[in-house]
């Protein structure tokens, strides 16, 4: 399966994305999404998980092959509107990234938390995945606002990945979901 990027106005993702399985025949393309993950707020001590854009201001269209998306002189009337108007720009995605995006974000496109325990001396002693997956690219952690930077080259450019995580104290606590109260299980 082919994967492109689509990159568009900040916030507009999930806008474009419903544009794009309104008008575009199914047959043209596999799947649309916006690439999310989990994070956690932490706020008067607690911890509320939201979900948010990966990649603000990206959209990815899938296709089992390069002409599905474009007629026989290389363009798609629809797609060539929405970038005469300045909304986007379309790119291949590599076959490298998208192992990656994919090993990441599952079927379900959405960076799950990570889980990350710390030793006595505060040495990292556990990493689930996701950020497993990225291990040696790990730059910082930033504890307190549960998240680990990652540095990976992506669609051709360095590109700096926040990924959320979950320390133990929050597994013991009771975790905010959408407004729902859940009790947190340590992740495996």
């Amino acid at each position: 399966m082919l994967w492109y990027l689509l990159k568009t106005w900040v916030g507009r993702e999930e806008e474009l994305a419903k544009e794009i399985r309104r008008t575009v025949p199914a047959s043209m393309y596999g799947e649309c999404f916006v690439i999310r993950q989990e994070r956690i707020w932490r706020k008067q001590q607690r911890s509320i998980v939201h979900v948010e854009p990966l990649f603000p201001g990206c959209v990815f269209l899938t296709c089992k092959e390069s002409g599905a998306l474009f007629n026989r002189s290389g363009q798609n009337p629809l797609l060539e509107g929405l970038m005469a108007c300045g909304n986007l720009t379309l790119f291949p995605v590599m076959e490298e990234d998208v192992d990656f995006l994919i090993k990441i974000s599952g079927e379900d496109h959405i960076v799950r938390l990570s889980y990350v325990m710390k030793d006595e001396q505060g040495k990292i002693c556990k990493i689930s995945d996701p950020l497993k997956a990225c291990r040696g690219q790990i730059e910082r952690y930033q504890f307190k606002k549960r998240y680990a930077m990652v540095r990976r080259r992506l669609w051709g450019e360095d590109q700096a990945i926040v990924l959320g995580i979950i320390l133990k104290e929050d597994t013991e606590r009771k975790l905010l979901y959408k407004d729902v109260e859940v009790s947190a299980g340590m992740p495996g």
